[in-house]
């Protein structure tokens, strides 16, 4: 029976992922033939909402941020860390690492490999993170939600599964057929509106100043997740009937409420909107790293399933346009959705475990 760790640290894109695999590998403890999993998270996770319940054991690690105050010391913090990790892991017997990328991921890594325990990497996005790249050569497998944009940065230990849902954000009745929206029935469409896991401020204003176009006010609903740092700048400039949410732990509610996603295209906001078979448009964050969120967009609009606005700025000409063409023409919209569900996997935490460690790696 293994001992388990699962390395789901740094942003909600790592960790939701992350907390999913475990609720799987309890439910399902003995096929895995898993005696216990653990997760394994950096302190300044302590108060994200996916950790405040978590499924299983959270081993909590202070990995150290490399900073020009503390670079001349920082190799002596991470040592610290690494050998704390070290102890902890070697007590719980830890045999199996699977890491969701992120550098908060690096001491469960060193110590897989330091120890000769078995690694296997998640990546959520369509080009490869940093860690995973540095890492991929130990791994035995590597389950991928989509395809990567350059394929030459793996062998044949892969796999595209897609990313792992927690449970509570699958949708109660699987949807099998695309979520038609009838001109006679739907006089506005309901657009939900969100900007990641701390929000963002260029989608919160360039949706307000959409909203000021009137019909768009006449033709749509909005439904903001300002992100609770954003919520009470958002409200003061709101000046038309919007709901504004700070942040919200059921997901799902909204998910089902929504014919159309206005959001950034991290690969958590991609993969949930899929399994609702919501159409999207997406405004990739231009500052991520190595472009990952441009190429995740892309691969959703190369697939039909959504519409992109490549911007820095806050104007609204391109969002009011698609808005409204999708208002007068609910074909394009019925269309994008039957795309969106086509790119769903809905049992994806479970076939990434069943990859990992049921199926036999052919070399």
């Amino acid at each position: 029976m293994r001992t388990v760790v699962i390395s789901a640290g740094g942003t909600g894109g790592h960790i939701s992922p992350g907390i999913a695999l475990a609720e799987t590998f309890i439910e399902f403890k003995d096929h895995f033939e898993c005696e216990s999993v653990i997760i394994h998270s950096v302190k300044r996770n302590l108060n994200n909402p996916d950790l405040q319940n978590p499924p299983c054991l959270v081993v909590w690690h202070d990995s150290p941020r490399l900073s020009k105050w503390n670079f001349l010391i920082f190799p002596i913090l991470f040592t610290k860390n690494l050998l704390i990790t070290f102890f902890q892991f070697r007590k719980l017997k830890v045999d199996v690492v699977i890491s969701m990328g992120g550098y908060s991921g690096l001491p469960a890594l060193i110590y897989a490999i330091v120890f000769r325990k078995n690694i296997f990497l998640c990546e959520q996005n369509c080009v490869m993170g940093r860690v995973n790249k540095l890492f991929k050569n130990f791994a035995k497998k590597v389950a991928l939600s989509f395809p990567l944009s350059d394929t030459t940065e793996l062998q044949n230990n892969f796999k595209i599964i897609g990313n792992p849902i927690r449970k509570k954000v699958i949708p109660s009745i699987s949807i099998k057929v695309n979520r038609e929206i009838s001109a006679k029935k739907k006089e506005k469409l309901n657009v939900l509106v969100m900007g990641g896991s701390q929000g963002s401020r260029q989608i919160n204003n360039m949706v307000i100043r959409a909203m000021e176009n009137d019909e768009v006010a006449q033709k749509i609903n909005f439904r903001m997740l300002t992100g609770t740092s954003l919520y009470e700048e958002t409200k003061k400039k709101n000046t038309k009937q919007l709901d504004l949410i700070s942040y919200s732990i059921d997901m799902k509610e909204h998910y089902e409420w929504a014919n159309l996603v206005v959001a950034r295209s991290g690969a958590g906001v991609l993969s949930e909107c899929a399994v609702f078979a919501i159409p999207m448009i997406l405004i990739p964050y231009p500052y991520a790293a190595d472009n990952h969120q441009e190429m995740n967009a892309k691969y959703f609009e190369s697939n039909g399933a959504a519409f992109i606005i490549n911007s820095e700025s806050e104007d609204e000409t391109e969002l009011v346009k698609l808005l409204l063409s999708m208002s007068s023409n609910l074909e394009i919209l019925n269309e994008a959705s039957k795309m969106s569900l086509s790119l769903s996997r809905i049992n994806a935490s479970y076939d990434t475990l069943n990859f990992f460690l049921k199926e036999k790696h052919e070399s």
